[in-house]
């Protein structure tokens, strides 16, 4: 009971002074409020760096096609007008030999695909069989392109979840037919749901789930494709044994491309891991100035609220004389300035948490950065506010408990 009249009190205290309680909240409000968003953006950042390699495959160099412009486009038109080619693709296998795992090929199409009289907007590519193991995509039903499926050009394709899901809703695509282009493809493999984030990845990998995957080969000469562009590809996929010969591996890949295209730079090489931790070193050192924030405003929440305390220790005098004078032991003095305390800082910790999920929610749209808020955030945010409570509201309680009765009677 004597708890329970303590917190009335201490929010009766509240109520009566709003505008001196908000403002002595105010630094356990940002302090919690950076807690939470910290919290946030870490989560986030290990969320997205797990989703990132995942969409983008470990150990893997990217190869990419530049499109170029003005005297650039002129030079690439005279030195290497086809820009990445199945040759380029087999002279870099040769050259990694053994450090090498998989590699494989990207070949976007400019194709249509029909279903029920509908031509349909989804992204159309020619690979092999290594691309799943490069980019770490799970066959749901049926299978994957095999090395005989690219040698014989066979008309068989491999779609996403969404694909199936707008082609074939009622049936089972396994062994049914889609026309691309006026051709029909047999659906061999229907590719397990993986979402496109709002928050993207390093690099643009399209969305897997409407994407249609067909033989290099199929895509090249079975699309009506038939001059020296056909060798032309949009991406080359690399993945090596180790993360310590990727440098190594880009380095070769890169010297080894600017002789072949005369130095022409209609390519791009990217390894993509690196990119991940200079986008996560980024967000650690968000992190780490929000710590610091943090910190700072939970410091001058703490001394507004011995502050406060000590003015109210000084307004109160004579009641607290008249309480002592009723009974009241140096202990209940003690407990009841303490409760006071805390549920001022815990009032700030609860409006802060609201901030937090504000801010952390505010970050992620403008930064286009994912955010989670962790359930321990909001635990620890409310210890943390409690703590700062109870040290900075034991100095004024004390005092509070110390005052001398009769002193304290006679004061006016």
């Amino acid at each position: 009971m004597q708890l329970t009249e303590s917190i009335k009190i201490g929010a009766r205290e509240i109520t009566m002074h709003k505008l001196r309680s908000i403002l002595t909240m105010l630094g356990v409000i940002f302090g919690v409020a950076a807690v939470i968003s910290t919290a946030a953006i870490g989560s986030g950042a290990r969320d997205e760096l797990n989703r990132q390699l995942s969409a983008l495959g470990t150990n893997t160099i990217r190869i990419r096609a530049v499109e170029l412009k003005g005297k650039e486009l002129s030079d690439q038109k005279r030195l290497a007008p086809f820009g990445i080619t199945r040759s380029d693709l087999n002279t870099l296998k040769y050259l990694l030999g053994n450090d090498l795992v998989a590699a494989a090929p990207l070949k976007k199409m400019e194709s249509q695909v029909q279903s029920t009289g509908r031509v349909l907007p989804f992204d159309i590519y020619g690979t092999n069989e290594d691309l799943p193991m490069i980019s770490g995509y799970t066959v749901a039903e049926g299978r994957f392109l095999n090395p005989i499926d690219v040698e014989t050009s066979a008309k068989v394709c491999v779609i996403g979840d969404e694909v199936r899901r707008s082609t074939f809703p009622l049936v089972n695509p396994i062994g049914q037919t889609l026309l691309i282009d006026g051709e029909s493809f047999t659906v061999i493999g229907i590719l397990a749901a993986r979402g496109k984030s709002s928050g993207g990845t390093v690099i643009e990998v399209g969305d897997l789930d409407r994407s249609i995957y067909l033989p290099l080969n199929s895509a090249i000469r079975r699309l009506g494709v038939d001059d020296p562009r056909a060798d032309k590809l949009d991406e080359i996929i690399l993945k090596t044994r180790a993360e310590s010969t990727l440098r190594e591996g880009a380095e070769v890949a890169d010297r080894a491309l600017s002789r072949l295209h005369r130095e022409v730079p209609d390519y791009k090489v990217v390894v993509p891991e690196e990119l991940i931790r200079q986008q996560q070193q980024t967000k650690n050192v968000l992190s780490q100035v929000l710590v610091f924030i943090a910190a700072i405003s939970l410091f001058v929440g703490g001394i507004g609220i011995m502050n406060i305390m000590l003015a109210t220790v000084t307004q109160r005098t004579k009641e607290i004389g008249i309480r002592r004078a009723l009974g009241a032991t140096k202990r209940d003095i003690l407990f009841q300035f303490l409760v006071e305390s805390l549920v001022i800082s815990l009032a700030g910790g609860l409006l802060g948490i609201g901030v937090g999920f504000a801010l952390a929610y505010g970050i992620g749209m403008y930064a286009k950065w994912p955010t989670i808020v962790p359930i321990q955030s909001v635990i620890a945010s409310t210890t943390i506010a409690a703590a700062v409570g109870f040290i900075f509201g034991l100095y004024p309680s004390l005092k509070a408990a110390s005052l001398d009765p009769i002193e304290a009677l006679r004061t006016e």
